[in-house]
C-alpha cells in the first residue's frame, strides 16, 4: 500500500509540464466538511462493521504544498461483539431492572480522531479550474468504543462506572494516507474535494479491567480502515499569483 502511494508521487513528478506559467492558488487557508464511508481491517473488523466519520479540517497551501489538521469523529451502528453482558443477564438472557423491568439496550460505534498531515498538491493544466490531486501522510490519535445506550428505564447494572467496563475503549496513534482530488473552479464559487484514505491504527485497551470476560486487560491492536471521502471547501484566506514552476 504503500509502495503504491510513493509510486504515484513520484510519478506526478515525470509527467508534470516543465516551464508551464499558470494561475495557481497561493498562501490560501482553506477550511473543509467531509463525510467518510469506511471499511474496517484487521482488529476492527472482528469489533465493528462499516462506519462513517465526519470531519474539519483547517489547511494552509503555500507553493504546491498543502498542512492539514484535522479532527473527526467516528459512528456506525454495526457491532459484532454483542455478547458483552453474558455475564449478568440472567437465566432468561435479559438484564432485568430493579423494578423488574427489561430495558431495551442498543449498541453503536463511536469514536474520533485528530491528525496533521502533509500534502504536495499536483495541478492538472486546466483553463476553467485550478484543479489537481493531493497526495498527502499524516499521523495523529485515533480512539474508539462501543457506545451503550439503555432505553425505558435505569440500570444499576450499567451506571456511569459499571459501564466502562463494558464499552471497549481502545485507543492509540495512528498513520494516515490520502489520495483525493480538489476542484477550484475559476468562474464561481464551487470547491470540492473527493479521495480515498487509508488509516493504520496501532492501539490497545484503554480500560483496565474487562467486567465481560472478569479480568484485566492490556490487549495491542491494529486497526485499520479504508474510506471514501468527499467533501465541500471554504477558502478563508485567498490570494491567486501568476509564477512559473519548475519540475
Amino acid at each position: 500500500m504503500r509502495f503504491i502511494f510513493l509510486f504515484l508521487i513520484f510519478s506526478s513528478y515525470l509527467i508534470a509540464q516543465e516551464e508551464k506559467n499558470d494561475t495557481q492558488l497561493d498562501n490560501v487557508i482553506l477550511f473543509s466538511i467531509n463525510h467518510s464511508f469506511q471499511i474496517p481491517f484487521g482488529d476492527l473488523k472482528k469489533r465493528f462493521g462499516n462506519n462513517s466519520s465526519i470531519s474539519c479540517v483547517l489547511s494552509y497551501k503555500n507553493k504546491g504544498i498543502i498542512y492539514g489538521l484535522e479532527a473527526g469523529f467516528l459512528f456506525g451502528s454495526n457491532v459484532k461483539e454483542n455478547n458483552i453482558f453474558d455475564n449478568i443477564d440472567g437465566n432468561n438472557g435479559s438484564i432485568i431492572s430493579q423494578v423488574g423491568e427489561i430495558p431495551t439496550i442498543r449498541l453503536f460505534q463511536r469514536g474520533g480522531y485528530i491528525d496533521f498531515n502533509l500534502g504536495k498538491y499536483v495541478q492538472l493544466p486546466s483553463q476553467k479550474a485550478r484543479s489537481g490531486f493531493n497526495f498527502s501522510v499524516g499521523s495523529g490519535y485515533i480512539y474508539h468504543k462501543i457506545f451503550i445506550e439503555t432505553l425505558v428505564t435505569l440500570l444499576p447494572q450499567l451506571n456511569d462506572d459499571l459501564i466502562k467496563g463494558y464499552d471497549r475503549l481502545c485507543g492509540g496513534p495512528h498513520t494516515k494516507q490520502v489520495i483525493e482530488y480538489i476542484y477550484f473552479s475559476k468562474k464561481n464559487n464551487i470547491r470540492y474535494n473527493v479521495g480515498v484514505n487509508f488509516i493504520q491504527a496501532f492501539t490497545k485497551d484503554l480500560r483496565k479491567y474487562n467486567y465481560s470476560e472478569q479480568s484485566y486487560v492490556s490487549n495491542k491492536r491494529i486497526d485499520l480502515l479504508i474510506g471514501l471521502k468527499f467533501g465541500f471547501i471554504i477558502p478563508i484566506k485567498e490570494r491567486t499569483t501568476e509564477q512559473y514552476y519548475y519540475y
